[in-house]
C-alpha cells in the first residue's frame, strides 16, 4: 500500500446548502479484497456535480453531507485487492459510475445500468476530485495505453452521448439536439462520427453554439431568439419534422420545443436531469403522432464502453474542442464558476501529470 502520512487532497461536499464544499485531506487505508487504488490524473465536472454544488431539490433528496465529489475521471491502477485479477498496476483506466447488484430482474435482462439495487459512484464516497481514489473493482474498465487522459476522462459522459445517438436511429435523417453543454456537444460529435446526415443544435449561449458547430451541427438556432420555435417547426417540412431529438438541457421549454420539432413516429431521448416535475402536452404531441419518449440514464454496461471506444479515432478533434478549460484542483472555486456560467464546454481538473 502506498504510505502518505499526511494524506492526499480530496474536494467534499462538506455542508447541506449551495456551496459548501472544502478542500479536504484523507488518508489512504487498506483495500478490501476486491477494490482498486488509482492515482488520478484528470476529473472533469459533471452536469450531477452541478446540482450538488447548487443544492437543489432534487439534491438535497438524494444526498446527505458529507461526502467526496467527482465521478468522471482517468488514472492509473497503483494498487489492487488480492481478488482483482483483471487488471494490474499500470494500466490506464476510467471508471462507469453506475454499480448494480448483479442478481435483479433488471440485471438477468442485461440493463445493469437500471438495476433495483443500483449503487452508484457518486454516493459510494470514492471521491474522483482528489489525488487518489479507492474504486470497487467492478466500476473501472481498462483503456488503451496510448489514449491521452484528457480524452480518457470524457469516456464515461461520452458514453450517454453515443448511446443516445445509437438509440435515436437518425443516421440517415435530421436530429435535433436541444443543450449544448458538455453531453449534448459529446452527442453532436458521436452524431457526426457516426454518419448523421444533418445535425441541428439548439442553446442559449452563442459560444456554446459555435462549438457546437466546430464538432459537426449543420444547423444552428439561438432558443432564446423571438423567432427560434418557429424555425424548430420549419425543420424537415416535408416529413413533418425531425427524426430524431436528444434533450440534454432539463429544461421544460427545451423539451417541449424538440417535442414539437419531431416528425410523427419519431423519438425524443431525454439525456437532461430537469430540476423538478415538468408538464407536457401528451395529447397532442406523443399520443396523436406516436412519438417515443425514452430516457437515457447512463451507459449500456455491455455494450457502450466498446462502442465508444471504438468510436475514438473520429472523435479525437471533436474531444479537443470540448475541453475547453483545465484547472488544477486547489482552484476549483474558479472551475465550478466557468463551469455554471453556460460558456464553457467541458472543464477538467488536471491532478497527476501521468
Amino acid at each position: 500500500m502506498l504510505s502518505l502520512p499526511m494524506g492526499y487532497p480530496i474536494l467534499m461536499k462538506e455542508r447541506p446548502m449551495p456551496g459548501g464544499v472544502a478542500l479536504a485531506r484523507r488518508q489512504l487505508r487498506a483495500l478490501a479484497t476486491n477494490e482498486v487504488l488509482v492515482r488520478i490524473s484528470r476529473a472533469a465536472i459533471c452536469g450531477t456535480d452541478l446540482h450538488i454544488i447548487g443544492w437543489n431539490a432534487w439534491a438535497a433528496k438524494s444526498y446527505k453531507p458529507p461526502f467526496a465529489l467527482g465521478h468522471e475521471f482517468s488514472g492509473i491502477v497503483i494498487d489492487r485487492g488480492n481478488e482483482v485479477h483483471d487488471m494490474k498496476p499500470g494500466d490506464k483506466v476510467a471508471a462507469e459510475t453506475h454499480l448494480p447488484c448483479g442478481h435483479c430482474s433488471q440485471c438477468a435482462a442485461d440493463r445493469g445500468h437500471t438495476c433495483l439495487n443500483l449503487r452508484v459512484f457518486s454516493r459510494l464516497d470514492c471521491g474522483a476530485f482528489a489525488e487518489y481514489a479507492i474504486v470497487p473493482s467492478e466500476l473501472l474498465r481498462v483503456l488503451p495505453a496510448d489514449l491521452h487522459h484528457k480524452y480518457a476522462c470524457l469516456m464515461e459522459p461520452l458514453g450517454i452521448g453515443v448511446r443516445a445517438v445509437r438509440e435515436s436511429q437518425a443516421r440517415s435523417g435530421q436530429l435535433l439536439v436541444v443543450g449544448c453543454g458538455p453531453i449534448g456537444l459529446l452527442a453532436i460529435a458521436a452524431a457526426k462520427a457516426t454518419g448523421t446526415t444533418h445535425i441541428i443544435a439548439t442553446d442559449l449561449s452563442h459560444q456554446r453554439l459555435q462549438l457546437a458547430q466546430s464538432v459537426g451541427a449543420d444547423t444552428l438556432i439561438d432558443s432564446s431568439a423571438d423567432d427560434a420555435n418557429e424555425r424548430l417547426m420549419r425543420l424537415n417540412p416535408s416529413d413533418g419534422g425531425v427524426d430524431a431529438a436528444i434533450d440534454t438541457s432539463g429544461n421544460q421549454a427545451g423539451i417541449a420545443s424538440a417535442l414539437a420539432a419531431i416528425r410523427p413516429g419519431g423519438t425524443l431521448l431525454l439525456a437532461g436531469l430537469p430540476n423538478g416535475n415538468i408538464g407536457l402536452d401528451l395529447s397532442r404531441h406523443v399520443i396523436l403522432r406516436e412519438i417515443a419518449v425514452r430516457g437515457i440514464y447512463g451507459r449500456h454496461l455491455r455494450t457502450t464502453w466498446q462502442d465508444t471506444i471504438d468510436l475514438l479515432p473520429a472523435l479525437i478533434p471533436a474531444l479537443d474542442r470540448i475541453v475547453t478549460h483545465e484547472f488544477p484542483l486547489h482552484e476549483y472555486e474558479a472551475a465550478f464558476d466557468i463551469a455554471t456560467s453556460g460558456q464553457a464546454g467541458k472543464v477538467q481538473f488536471v491532478i497527476n501529470h501521468d
